[in-house]
């Protein structure tokens, strides 16, 4: 689907008046979308009424067109779409390529949920040759060191099962982190990076965040071996010998010993786009990239998301990716393109996506918006916004989806370049939502 300002081909069995969303959206559980103690959101994704009108362009013009003027903004597009049908109710500056921040993460979480699928789990796993026990890296970008299933220690006590059944008690310990290849930080990133918490070094086998240690933001300057040394520590406590603990991969014809599985990818999605996490993003793409185009690094990410969202109909026009965060500040993509990815996950176009319309964060609620359209101009949008969020040095952004007044759900896009304040950008950002909560705009 490409949105532009011409009139556009309605699809086949499609009525404006009487067009309902995606069933996988309409079955989301209600408690899926609750919110914190303060009180339940509504769900924004329910079929739409018939009487619920579409805002005039006009009418959205005269009650947003002043606002998306503010010097606050900067260098800023906007652009709103009706999914019903497919076409722009409010539009600036949208064919302007700018620097999107995390909003980058809605395209990663498409081409996510398009390449590896929303049901599939990613595997950490051990295998043995002889006296040369191999723990594996399938990117897991969640794994835990003691907690949950898929945990170092859940995997630790699974493979020293298997090696007192092979009368095992002695081992060299290899890590391998070779699904990943290429540099560990993106395109543009600053090296320090990783020791002011901004996101890890991307590796392929990586333990709670590649932390220095619990509670730090500060990250390990080689995670896979961080996670090397401290799978060595448990075998150690349970009775194991470990001679060594060095980087290697594992020859293809290991045995395979033990493994330990994620979260669904869709889950991994969400968490990504509620809490805008950097390292999520970056292993998820590296993952596209190797299972779409045989590539797992930045170059190889960018290049699979690129094309999974030009074979699933989204606008590329001026789309260039460097990584899947959105912490490269050569990333450029414009409104339409955003929009697009939007208006076909709430139209259930790609039913895959769906993991996106829950994973955004509410406004007012959870995620990064949980502080935010928390004032008397802004509240309106509390509850009924669904947004990523972006910010960057001079950088905001927020797109997603709005309830206006009428009961029409709308898709809109929101990206501010060489901005002098982010808050008050945010805050000009937020006014526009709530007032297009506001808006009947006839």
């Amino acid at each position: 689907m490409h949105i532009n300002g011409t009139q556009m081909a309605k699809r086949v069995g499609i009525a404006v008046g009487t067009f309902s969303l995606a069933l996988g959206l309409l079955a989301v559980p209600l408690q899926v979308l609750a919110a914190p103690p303060s009180g339940p959101v509504p769900s924004v994704y329910r079929p739409l009424s018939s009487t619920a009108l579409v805002p005039s362009i006009t009418g959205l013009d005269r009650s947003v067109g002043r606002l998306t003027q503010s010097p606050t903004l900067g260098k800023f597009s906007m652009l709103v779409v009706d999914p019903v049908t497919e076409k722009p109710v409010f539009s600036d500056q949208v064919n302007k390529a700018r620097i999107p921040a995390s909003v980058t993460k809605i395209l990663t979480a498409a081409a996510t949920l398009s390449s590896l699928g929303p049901n599939s789990r990613l595997s950490t796993r051990t295998t043995l040759n002889g006296s040369d026990l191999y723990l594996i890296g399938g990117g897991d970008p969640l794994m835990t060191k003691a907690k949950g299933i898929n945990s170092l220690k859940s995997l630790a006590l699974k493979t020293i099962s298997s090696l007192k059944s092979r009368n095992v008690t002695s081992v060299k310990l290899f890590y391998d982190a070779s699904l990943f290849t290429g540099p560990t930080l993106g395109p543009g990133w600053k090296s320090s990076f990783p020791k002011v918490g901004v996101a890890a070094p991307v590796s392929a086998l990586s333990v709670g965040g590649a932390r220095v240690q619990a509670g730090s933001v500060a990250r390990v300057a080689d995670p896979a071996r961080q996670a090397g040394q401290l799978f060595a520590k448990r075998l150690k406590k349970l009775g194991i010998k470990v001679t060594s603990v060095k980087s290697g991969i594992a020859p293809s014809s290991a045995s395979r010993l033990a493994s330990v599985s994620s979260e669904p990818v869709s889950v991994i999605v969400e968490e990504m786009l509620r809490d805008s996490d950097n390292d999520v993003a970056e292993i998820l793409s590296h993952l596209v990239g190797k299972k779409t185009v045989g590539e797992g690094s930045f170059e190889g990410g960018a290049r699979a998301t690129k094309l999974i969202l030009s074979q699933s109909g989204v606008s590329t026009v001026g789309l260039s990716i460097f990584d899947g965060s959105g912490l490269s500040r050569q990333n450029k993509v414009t409104s339409e393109t955003v929009a697009d990815v939007l208006t076909e996950m709430v139209r259930g176009d790609q039913p895959e996506w769906a993991a996106i319309a829950t994973g955004l964060p509410v406004a007012g609620r959870t995620g990064t918006l949980d502080s935010r359209f928390d004032t008397k101009k802004t509240k309106a949008g509390a509850g009924v916004v669904r947004a990523k969020t972006g910010s960057l040095t001079g950088v905001s952004a927020l797109a997603g989806t709005v309830l206006d007044k009428s009961g029409r759900l709308l898709v809109f896009v929101m990206m501010g370049n060489k901005v002098g304040s982010i808050t008050n950008a945010r805050d000009s950002m937020d006014l526009l939502a709530a007032k297009l909560a506001k808006c009947g705009c006839q």
